[in-house]
């Protein structure tokens, strides 16, 4: 009997201890974790880079976001979408500061921001033609030219004049029409649909109603035939005021298409030409 007794008040002490227990718990709460659930153990990470179109006001967005499946794009400038990858147009230029949103399916989210400078490119310098021996004063030999200025498909080696009066002393050349010269410079780079100048100066002794054509030409040219088709601009001398003094001429053209041109000189009549000092310029 008073082993029973030994029990009833062991097992009434126990009852009394989780009486205790759970009455001491009441002022703590636990939330619990859902049925089946796990630890992420692989969150999401965003990140992602940005890149110019040709369009400088457009930018495409590269996701290289990891452990996500759902992407919320802000680009800062009222615009957002929710691809993997972005694309924006801003409105205008400026700092806009564009935010990847990345979240799992367990609702775990990770946020990257990058600031997008948009700024409107400087138009690249357009090309100054480079003419070589534009004064025609390099040596050649027994006084003709053999480069840059002379092509064999449009005619004879044009003779080179010694003046103390022409300008570097020395201009290309042009007999009467039984000995004609023709000058040709190819391969000139231009940019192409720009706005050009070139210069030069021209002389002409008095005689019958003589001449001398510059033309500017777009691309080369390999007979005489194409001449006329592949002139831009061209400009026919006939002031005779002897061997100086020199007219000055500017002939204007747009480049068109072209990336190269060519100059292209011949005379007419039976007095003799010269033509010296050739520059060129961008018309802004």
């Amino acid at each position: 009997m008073e082993k029973i007794n030994k029990y009833k008040s062991a097992i009434t002490i126990l009852i009394l201890m989780v009486m205790i227990s759970v009455t001491s718990c009441d002022s703590f709460e636990y939330e619990l974790p859902e049925a089946n659930s796990k630890e992420d153990l692989t969150p999401p990470e965003a990140n992602f880079s940005a890149a110019v179109t040709d369009d400088y006001l457009t930018y495409t967005f590269a996701n290289a976001s990891t452990s996500a499946t759902d992407y919320m794009w802000n680009y800062g400038d009222g615009n957002t979408s929710t691809g993997v990858d972005g694309v924006n147009t801003f409105p205008a230029e400026g700092t806009y500061t564009v935010t990847l949103t990345a979240s799992d399916k367990l609702g775990v989210e990770s946020i990257s921001s990058l600031e997008v400078v948009v700024v409107e490119p400087e138009e690249p310098l357009a090309i100054v033609p480079k003419i070589l021996n534009p004064s025609f004063d390099e040596p050649g030999d027994d006084g003709k030219y053999t480069s840059p200025w002379v092509d064999s498909n449009l005619g004879k080696t044009i003779q080179i004049s010694t003046s103390s009066s022409f300008v570097g002393t020395k201009a290309a050349k042009f007999p009467n029409i039984s000995d004609a010269r023709v000058a040709y410079q190819k391969d000139i780079a231009v940019t192409p649909n720009t706005d050009y100048i070139i210069s030069y100066l021209y002389s002409i002794e008095t005689g019958d109603a003589s001449s001398i054509t510059v033309s500017i030409l777009g691309g080369t040219v390999t007979s005489p035939d194409d001449i006329a088709g592949a002139t831009l601009k061209s400009h026919t001398g006939t002031v005779q005021l002897g061997k100086t003094p020199f007219e000055s001429v500017d002939v204007s053209f747009n480049s068109g298409s072209n990336s190269t041109i060519s100059i292209h000189i011949e005379n007419t009549g039976t007095a003799t030409g010269y033509v010296e000092e050739f520059t060129s310029s961008v018309i802004e």
